[in-house]
């Protein structure tokens, strides 16, 4: 390629980048009663007991058992569940 095409894929990367980083970290999260309630609803009528909920890395973090397991849900800005863990 020749150093034309380079730089200006260079400086389209440059500007594209940024924007996706901004766009991929998502809503920011905040804990609110009426977000709990939320959470707490939603993991319910999954078959969940919860229990503490909290933000952890940008996500809700929900300690909840099911059928005598301790888990960790992880949810979105969405109150979407993105991640279980089992809690040991």
């Amino acid at each position: 390629m020749n150093t034309r095409i380079l730089s200006t894929l260079a400086v389209c990367t440059a500007l594209v980048f940024p924007a996706g980083a901004v766009l991929a970290s998502g809503e920011k999260v905040e804990l609110t009663d009426a977000v709990a309630e939320q959470i707490r609803t939603t993991l319910t009528e999954q078959g969940y007991e919860v229990g503490k909920i909290k933000i952890d890395d940008g996500m809700y973090e929900a300690y909840a058992k099911k059928d005598g397991q301790r888990f960790e849900v992880y949810l979105n800005a969405d109150l979407e569940t993105v991640k279980t863990e089992i809690d040991d």
